[in-house]
């Protein structure tokens, strides 16, 4: 069963009465109902009982800690706004807001102690309570995405690609884009790449796949971009490996449209480049020397980041989204992008962040000296007819264009 909780109800877990009052006072400020309790059982049948939109939970508790009450509230299915608490110093913080986040709890940031009446506003403020987005699940029962349906796919020509606009962090500028596949099925509807891309990689389909994918987005960008600076990035999944032939495929179809293989990028993710990998330095190296730049996609995730780096000869790295998306509120997340933006500078690469979702981020970037940025505060993947919609229209506020 799943807590859906209304808006503007604030429950506080903290064994400091007085911190529980000054909490609830501001709160009752900015115009919520707040109540308190010292007690952990309280606060979980309160959870149920009283059906809060936003929870506090302080990580020092005397007797269950602040963890184990975040992972009974994820194993509820609270999906109401948390905030988490404590004097224990950032690093303790982030990583009990983060290992809540990965256990599903919609994490609207943390409360240091001691904190300002701001912060706490600004943490409670509707801005804040943004539940995760989620797919419907519309799907008929008898539908599952097998190797048969997506063979079928494949053979009617139902994969798609949506573009997501890059811009330069310092310029707000459009600098390109990069293609994202999407399965368009008759009766279900868009199919996200996350359904069918590891089902393709598993049954041998991904070189299909990623000739159709490849094939639509340099037609499209030779269409509209040919003889221009702008880039076009496509993702590339290690199962290629073994396709041989591909670097001279896609070299092929750079001469027939007159592309320049200079303003194509081909990312891969860090820890797909550590399979086979003689197989991929000898495949990378290949299309390092037809002019085609690389990208190692999620940089900062995996174990063998710097490993990748010395071996393989990539010319871009992006940042992986989750030090992007946390970094307005995380010190260390602002600290790690800035050190990953260093070390691109001092080996001559090439640094894009994504996952930027506000102006605060995209500043932070330009201040920091990333050189590209996408997400959705730049332009949320788009079908090709609403990129020239998206590039025509008047720059925003923040100057993005």
């Amino acid at each position: 069963m799943t807590l859906r909780p209304p808006d503007k109800r604030l429950l506080v877990l903290d064994d400091d009465a007085d911190v529980s009052f000054t909490i609830c006072t501001i709160a009752k400020s900015a115009g919520h109902d707040a109540r308190a309790t010292t007690s952990a059982d309280e606060f979980l049948h309160l959870v149920a009982d009283w059906a809060p939109s936003h929870l506090i939970v302080d990580l020092a508790m005397p007797e269950v800690d602040g963890v184990e009450i975040l992972k009974r509230l994820a194993d509820v299915a609270f999906d109401g706004a948390v905030i988490v608490a404590s004097g224990l110093g950032n690093r303790v913080l982030e990583a009990a807001g983060r290992a809540a986040a990965e256990n599903g709890l919609n994490v609207s940031g943390v409360l240091g102690k001691p904190f300002t009446p701001n912060r706490l506003r600004e943490l409670l403020s509707d801005k804040t309570h943004q539940p995760p987005l989620k797919a419907p699940e519309n799907w008929p029962q008898e539908f599952q995405v097998t190797r048969q349906t997506l063979t079928a796919g494949l053979a009617e020509q139902q994969i798609g690609v949506y573009y997501q606009p890059k811009v330069s962090c310092a310029t707000g500028k459009c600098i390109g884009f990069e293609a994202l596949a999407r399965w368009h099925h008759p009766d279900i509807g868009i199919i996200m790449p996350d359904r069918f891309i590891p089902l393709a990689e598993e049954t041998g389909l991904i070189g299909e796949l990623t000739r159709q994918v490849f094939g639509q987005a340099l037609r499209w960008f030779a269409e509209s971009f040919r003889g221009t600076a702008s880039t076009i990035a496509l993702n590339m999944s290690a199962r290629v490996i073994a396709d041989a032939g591909l670097s001279e495929w896609l070299m092929t179809q750079c001469q027939v449209l007159g592309l320049d293989p200079h303003q194509i990028v081909l990312e891969i993710t860090e820890s797909s480049s550590m399979e086979n990998p003689i197989m991929m330095l000898e495949f990378l190296t290949q299309f390092r020397i037809k002019g085609f730049s690389l990208s190692i996609d999620d940089f900062g995730v995996g174990y063998s980041s710097l490993i990748q780096l010395a071996r393989l000869p990539f010319s871009e790295m992006k940042i992986d989204k989750m030090f992007v998306i946390s970094a307005p509120q995380s010190e260390e997340s602002q600290k790690i992008a800035a050190a990953i933006v260093g070390l691109a500078r001092a080996l001559g690469l090439l640094v894009t962040a994504e996952g930027v979702e506000d102006q605060w981020t995209l500043s932070f970037l330009a201040e920091i000296g990333c050189d590209t940025a996408q997400g959705y505060f730049i332009g949320r993947p788009m079908p090709p007819d609403a990129t020239l919609t998206w590039l025509m229209s008047p720059p925003a506020s923040n100057g993005v264009r």
